[in-house]
């Protein structure tokens, strides 16, 4: 042995523990079939990070903006989506991803020839989920930067029972819960519960070394004089005979019955500390799992904290998860449908996924008045204008009911503004007029005197009329009203 290999050996033992961690590439449990679908099968906490996570993903679904089409068109494109039972199948190959990190969404069409790349014009017949061992990619990897399909391959092998077909790789859409690393140049993903399972089997031994100390909470103790010497005389059977006597006697008579040489005693487990190190042992499986105690364990936070703020990062994860996994398969579907049911997918087609926040009423109304107070600001200093401002009431939520065609109409009104009122209208006339002709809206103004639809039915009312007006006015009596103008 060399001398100095053993000093090394020796200094590598030396200092602190974490510097004698580090890591090492072995078979994960992505790869690792048998294992991941035991963890599915077995553990509750992983069963529901694949599960609770992608429901969610799919709960409140998503509301979609187009101005070209009427709310009509836009409730046809949802009857469809549930005519094809789009949100269940999603949330399923969501699920699947999650656990297994990959799935393919095979997309059916009415197409017979699937090797050929997929057609806007192609009629949407359903989705089929597929794993990943049943998926082959085919042919040369995509090596160009420039293509949308830049990492992948042109085609893939889908092998079902004993037949094989050939589909382009559009018709294929890859679900990945995470990105393998680079260096693995891989096209599938990995599992979700990669990053949680070591501190999961923590919590598990932990869980169950805390359930074994529970039956040894209180043990019994027996000194037996020349216990030894009988064990050596091979009578095991007698002491153990006799201490199960004993135990009946207790047991029956709450009494003890011992030879004078021989004691008893009894000794007690403390179990104090071991909920504070389970709680950290549970929060460290929610940190890993990104998700907060209260949804993924269903318990309460402990402390003065409310909970909400851990509510609310989990729904931004949730948003993330929305942007990355859901919004690039959605995409690629909405052309399909679009053009099914419009003829072609309108140039500002867009949709937002609705936030999983409940504001309650009074929230709402306090972010209402700030909604108003800053829309006000925003329009007497000439920023916005009424359209506008109806647009952001309804992409916020506040007024989900505003639909598409309501603001349009506001686009195309008529305005009737009696002049008694019409000085208290910022920028009365010039800006104001400017915000109504911008959104095509027509203002007649009347004399408003004792009755608010009162004309100017007289030639001396008219004066009263501000420079700058140059909307309508009503009258009641038009043809007097030109003849004393004429006159004069």
């Amino acid at each position: 042995m060399n001398i100095l290999d053993g000093i090394k050996s020796l200094a590598l033992k030396l200092g602190n523990k974490q510097d004698q961690t580090y890591y090492a590439r072995g078979l994960s449990l992505t790869d690792d079939l048998m294992q991941i679908e035991a963890l599915w099968r077995d553990n509750w906490i992983a069963n529901k990070v694949c599960i609770k996570r992608s429901e969610d993903m799919v709960r409140n679904w998503r509301d979609i903006f187009s101005n070209d089409l009427k709310s009509e068109q836009l409730d046809e494109f949802t009857k469809l989506e549930r005519r094809l039972k789009l949100r269940e199948t999603l949330t399923k190959a969501l699920q699947w991803s999650s656990l297994y990190g990959s799935v393919g969404l095979l997309v059916v069409t009415d197409t017979i020839n699937i090797t050929s790349p997929l057609q806007p014009t192609e009629r949407l017949k359903r989705l089929i989920i597929l794993p990943k061992w049943k998926i082959s990619p085919t042919g040369q990897r995509d090596d160009d930067v420039f293509s949308t399909n830049f990492g992948r391959y042109s085609e893939y092998t889908i092998t079902g029972g004993t037949q094989s077909v050939l589909v382009h790789h559009s018709r294929l859409l890859i679900i990945n819960a995470n990105d393998a690393p680079l260096s693995d140049n891989d096209i599938w993903g990995v599992s979700d519960l990669e990053k949680i399972i070591d501190v999961l089997k923590r919590f598990d031994s932990a869980s169950a070394n805390v359930g074994d100390l529970i039956f040894e909470s209180k043990i019994d103790i027996f000194k037996i004089a020349g216990l030894s010497d009988k064990i050596s005389a091979g009578l095991e059977n007698d002491v153990a005979h006799v201490i199960s006597a004993v135990q009946s006697i207790k047991s029956a008579t709450n009494s003890l019955l011992l030879d004078a040489e021989n004691e008893y005693d009894r000794k007690e487990l403390s179990f104090g500390g071991l909920k504070d190190l389970l709680t950290e042992f549970r929060n460290a499986v929610a940190g890993a799992a990104d998700m907060p105690v209260t949804i993924l364990f269903g318990q309460s936070v402990s402390g003065l904290a409310s909970g909400d703020e851990d509510i609310q990062n989990y729904h931004e994860t949730i948003h993330r998860l929305q942007e990355t996994r859901l919004r690039p398969v959605l995409e690629v579907l909405d052309t399909l449908l679009c053009n099914e049911l419009f003829g072609g997918q309108p140039e500002d087609w867009w949709f937002e996924f609705l936030p999983l926040t409940v504001v309650k009423q009074e929230q709402q109304v306090n972010m209402l008045n700030t909604f108003a107070t800053a829309a006000n600001t925003l329009i007497q200093n000439g920023v916005l204008n009424e359209y506008q401002v109806a647009n952001e009431l309804r992409e916020s939520g506040l007024f989900a009911n505003i639909s598409a065609d309501d603001i349009e109409e506001m686009k195309n009104a008529e305005l009737r503004i009696p002049l008694k009122y019409a000085r208290f209208l910022w920028g009365w006339p010039n800006k104001f007029m400017e915000r109504m002709e911008a959104v095509n809206t027509r203002v007649e103004l009347t004399a408003g005197g004792s009755d608010l639809s009162e004309g100017f039915d007289h030639i001396h009312s008219l004066k009263d009329i501000p420079e700058g007006f140059d909307g309508y006015i009503w009258t009641n009596k038009i043809n007097e009203l030109h003849l004393k103008e004429g006159k004069e």
